[in-house]
Order: C-alpha cells, then structure tokens, then sequence
C-alpha cells in the first residue's frame, strides 16, 4: 500500500494541474495534454502510427506484447480532450499487463464533434482490426472515464450491428451516467479532487449537445447490457462516480453477464495513471492485467 506522502502526490497532481473548464477548449485541451505529459513512459515502448480510414491510431508494442493479441484503448477526457500521446504512459503499461499490442485513436471530440462521433469512431477501429486479420477473441476494449463509458458503448453497438463480440473490456473510472443521479456525486463533492459536479455537468452538456443523457451509448447504465462478454470495473473509491459504477455493475450482473467490480480504497480518478509512483496504480494495472490474461486464455481453449 502507497504511504501517504504518494496519495498526496495523486491528489495533488490533479488539484494543481486540472484543465480550467472557463477558458477555450483548444486552451484546454493544451493545458490537458500539459498535464498528463508530466507522466512518464517505459523507454521500451516502440511506437506506429497508422491510418484508419482516415482516423489517426497508433500501435504501442512492449517486449511482452504478442503479436496477435490486441488491446483497443480509448482514453479518457470528457469527450472534450486527450489523446494517444496524452495516455501513452497508461495505455502502454495496460497492454503490457495484458501481453498485447496496444491501439490507441484520436477519436473525434466535442465540441466540434458531439454524441455519436467518439462511439462511431471507436467502432470504426474495430471493424479496422478485424479487417486486419484480427480474431475478436484475441482482442479486449479498454479505456477509462469517458473511454470507460465509451467501452460500455462500444460493446453494445458490437453486439446491435451483429459483429463478432471481442473477448472483453475493462472500464477504469468510468464515467457512464451523463446525467449525474448517483448519490456519490453528492458525497464526495469536494473529496474527489478530479471531479466537480459542475465540472461534470459542464462536459456532459458539451458532448450531448442536447441528446437525453439517458441516451444507452451516451450513458450505458440505461442500456440493455445483455449478451456482452466479460467485463471488469474497477474504480476509485473517492470519486464522485463510484456510485454509477456500482449501479452498472448490478445491471450487468442481473442481465446475466460475467462482471468483476474492484473498488480500490482512498484512490482518486483514474489513479493507475500514476503507476510510476503510486504502488495502487501499479496494483490496478497488474490486477487488469491478470483478468486480461484469464480471458485471453480461455477463448485459446
């Protein structure tokens, strides 16, 4: 367990480094990408940019990844901001954990680019990869916050337009109930040091652009969850989001899918960001690992 000076560190890092949300979006999306690049990553992580139709990706290939396992990650950031380079740190090491190759995507973003676009370009890298050779049960959809609620989607429209289910996802801090009903968003105001309602509430009506945020792929804890494959949550236990996440736990598990859920005590949003000096993070990014690897596994069976 991480002593406390390296919880403060977390926390910190946020607290004084957090994009203003009052200033233009492209002075917030400098200021994101600012702040995340103060993350390190392994120097043994070999980069390839590639086109998707059109979309920017990139493959992320460490020592461990084999090559025909895929981790499709769609990072986090309100909709509004991040990046490949911005997560490169996390998605690198996740794919690691997993043994795969990493794809990361510029996926488009709001304002310019409001619900659907992010949940159609996502499904456009999938179909990419299995137009590549790709099996879907060598691949698993990540991401985390918006990337998080993203993945939710992203398997639901896997599922509605009739594709080949991938083996699983996993959903770090998701971010799946754009209209904010969880009660953790009351009680942990002012404790999550990431997250503010008005903060939250800010992103969510820059990306809806007045779609319902009860919209299934916009906010997945309204979607109809069944016959989607393995699926792990894990989330911090001061974020103002801990309670949506629950909820969408107990709808998968009533709608018959194969959900893990970890709460991880005293960790802030998106916490296995800081892998490099918070021993939680590293623990998050082994314990998705392991899961990663459990199902990877019994689809070689």
């Amino acid at each position: 367990m991480s002593n406390y000076k390296d919880i403060q560190k977390a926390n910190n890092f946020f607290k004084d480094n957090i994009p203003d949300f009052t200033i233009p979006v492209e002075e917030l999306r400098v200021q994101a990408e600012k702040m995340y690049g103060k993350l390190p990553v392994a120097d043994d992580v070999a980069t390839e940019k590639v086109d998707i139709n059109g979309m920017e990706g990139e493959w992320q290939i460490v020592p461990e990844s084999k090559d025909d396992r895929v981790l499709l990650y769609l990072h986090g950031g309100g909709f509004l901001f991040g990046s490949i380079a911005s997560h490169r740190g996390e998605t690198s090491e996740l794919g690691r954990a997993a043994k795969a190759r990493t794809l990361a995507i510029n996926y488009r973003l709001a304002p310019e680019h409001s619900f659907p676009a992010p949940i159609e370009d996502a499904l456009k890298a999938y179909t990419w990869l299995l137009d590549q050779g790709y099996d879907a049960k060598n691949i698993i959809i990540a991401g985390e916050s918006a990337g998080g609620s993203m993945t939710a989607g992203l398997l639901m429209s896997i599922r509605d337009t009739k594709l080949p289910l991938p083996a699983g996802g996993v959903m770090i801090s998701p971010w799946i109930d754009l209209a904010q009903t969880g009660e953790t968003y009351i009680t942990k105001e002012g404790i999550d040091p990431m997250n503010s309602t008005a903060g939250v509430k800010y992103l969510a009506e820059t990306y809806l652009n007045d779609t319902s945020p009860e919209t299934p792929l916009a906010s997945p804890i309204y979607g109809d969850l069944r016959g989607l494959p393995p699926i792990y949550v894990m989330v911090g236990e001061v974020e103002v989001m801990l309670s949506e996440a629950l909820t969408f736990v107990n709808n998968a598990a009533l709608a018959g899918i194969d959900i893990r859920f970890r709460s991880f005590p005293g960790m802030v949003h998106n916490w296995p960001a800081f892998h490099s000096f918070l021993e939680e993070g590293k623990e998050a990014i082994l314990s998705a690992g392991d899961f990663m690897n459990e199902i990877f596994s019994k689809q070689t069976k």
